[in-house]
């Protein structure tokens, strides 16, 4: 059975060529939240998950890609850096932009996902647990 950073390289594998359809490593009852990202993302299941990302993919001509930069690994928490790029489907405008994933995993699956538009954030929550 993969290790818990193993997923993670694979699922960002697949996010960096734009392919989001990955499910097999999120526990149903997962949490997701944002911090500093302009409207919180907030959602309390995998389902719930799936609409938020659903959502915000929606607001981008594909591919949208996500590639990790670096991953830092705390007991059952990986702290991963990660870069996206896309283009606005309203503006046209290129984006692109850094921040972080801080994944919790429990059982082999992941059950809190932190996304941080702040990485220094994002190091100090996975510091502070």
């Amino acid at each position: 059975m993969p290790e818990p950073r193993e997923k993670l390289e694979g699922l960002y594998e697949e996010w960096a060529r734009g392919d989001y359809s990955r499910s097999d490593i999120f526990h149903p009852e997962m949490r997701i939240e944002s911090s500093g990202m302009g409207e919180p993302i907030e959602a309390d299941s995998y389902a719930g998950f799936v609409s938020v990302m659903r959502d915000w993919l929606g607001a981008w001509e594909r591919p949208i890609t996500i590639e990790a930069d670096e991953y830092i690994e705390a007991g059952d928490r990986i702290l991963v850096f990660v870069h996206w790029s896309g283009r606005g489907k309203g503006s046209g405008a290129q984006i692109e932009a850094e921040g972080a994933h801080l994944w919790t995993f429990q059982e082999g699956l992941v059950v809190h996902l932190g996304v941080y538009r702040d990485r220094d954030e994002a190091r100090a929550a996975l510091e502070s647990e």
